[in-house]
C-alpha cells in the first residue's frame, strides 16, 4: 500500500496567519490510509526515549539495511518509538513515512510473517 503510486500518507495543515495576525499551529493530517496502517503497528511498553539512544535503537532509526535484518521485538520498539516521538515532536511519523522507514518496517515485518507462515514456527494470528 505504501508504494502503491498516489498513496497519500497525509500532509501538513496550518500555519497560517489569521486576521488577527496570531498564527494557526501547524498540524500533521494522516490520510485515512495512513491512519489504518498506523493503527496495526504494534505499541510495546518499554523505555523508548533510553531505547533510541542505544546503539540498537539509532542503527535502526538510521539504516533501512539494518531495518531488514531486524527481529519481531525490534520492530515492536521501533514502531513505538516512532508513534511515541510523533506525540512529542509532530512529524516524526511524516519524516519515517518520507524517508522510507514505515515503508521498511512494514517489507521486514510482511518477510517474517510469511517465513512463519511457511516454516510453521508460530500459529498465524
Amino acid at each position: 500500500m505504501l508504494e502503491q503510486p498516489g498513496f497519500d500518507f497525509g500532509r501538513w495543515n496550518g500555519g497560517e496567519t489569521r486576521a488577527d495576525g496570531s498564527i494557526a499551529m501547524p498540524y500533521y493530517d494522516f490520510s485515512s490510509q495512513a491512519l489504518e496502517l498506523l493503527r496495526a503497528l504494534p505499541v510495546v511498553v518499554f523505555d523508548w526515549p533510553a531505547w533510541k539512544d542505544t546503539a540498537e535503537g539509532r542503527r535502526l532509526l538510521a539504516d533501512h539495511e539494518q531495518v531488514a535484518q531486524a527481529t519481531p521485538n525490534q520492530l515492536a520498539r521501533l514502531s513505538t518509538t516512532l508513534r511515541r516521538a510523533d506525540r512529542f515532536s509532530e512529524g516524526t511519523l511524516a519524516w519515517a513515512f518520507e524517508t522510507g522507514l514505515l515503508t521498511a518496517i512494514v517489507r521486514r515485518a510482511a518477510a517474517i510473517h510469511r517465513s512463519d507462515s511457511i516454516e510453521g514456527e508460530r500459529p498465524l494470528r
